[in-house]
């Protein structure tokens, strides 16, 4: 709460302003806006029904899917790159802590986009740009348990939800603990919500693979 009060003294407005761009930015649904210009499929009847990479993959073509995939990445990666730019904090910690609530402020528009009535994605791709901005010497974890994870159950809901885990696991792990962290656990906290459907298709062994 102090380095939260230390930014709020420090930038201000401009602080507010970044994470607004920042929800702004993620709540852009580029998987059903790409499904509709080129697969012309509302990707929200189709498949299970989210704007992800993976059920857009699924339902209008993998070469979609890896666009949807690096955009909605980009969307939790790029606000951070343009807050560190556009807003001059005096401490490297509220900088870092401004970083961290503007890529949460971009997870956030993505799974819950106020264009579709506040229904969106599941938060990994947006996730991973998040952390590839703020802390990118972490993403190879994320990405090794990920890929670790899919050769074992060839689903990916369960690979996405063991990286990002392992994710915050390994922030902790390798310490200090700085203040982006708390950001990166209401990010996993908001991804593992946004997985509840998967989770309860698990318990059942019903969840599809790929």
């Amino acid at each position: 709460m102090q380095t939260l009060a230390a930014l709020w003294d420090d930038v201000g407005v401009a602080a507010v302003v970044a994470v607004v761009v920042g929800f702004v930015a993620g709540s852009i649904p580029f998987g059903l806006v790409l499904a509709l210009a080129f697969g012309r499929t509302d990707i929200r009847t189709a498949g299970s029904g989210n704007i992800g990479a993976t059920n857009v993959a699924r339902v209008v073509g993998k070469k979609l899917g890896v666009l949807t995939l690096v955009l909605d990445a980009l969307k939790g990666a790029l606000p951070i790159v343009g807050a560190a730019e556009l807003v001059v904090t005096s401490t490297p910690e509220a900088g870092a802590l401004l970083g961290g609530l503007v890529g949460l402020a971009a997870l956030l528009g993505h799974c819950f986009t106020p264009w579709l009535r506040f229904r969106g994605g599941k938060g990994v791709a947006t996730g991973l740009g998040m952390l590839v901005a703020l802390h990118p010497e972490v993403a190879a974890y994320g990405l090794l348990a990920f890929a670790v994870a899919f050769v074992a159950s060839r689903v990916v809901s369960v690979s996405s939800l063991t990286a990002a885990v392992v994710v915050v696991a390994a922030l902790v792990w390798r310490g200090p603990v700085n203040v982006t962290l708390a950001p990166m656990l209401l990010a996993l906290l908001v991804i593992v919500v946004r997985h509840k459907e998967n989770i309860d298709r698990l318990r059942r062994r019903e969840e599809l693979k790929v």
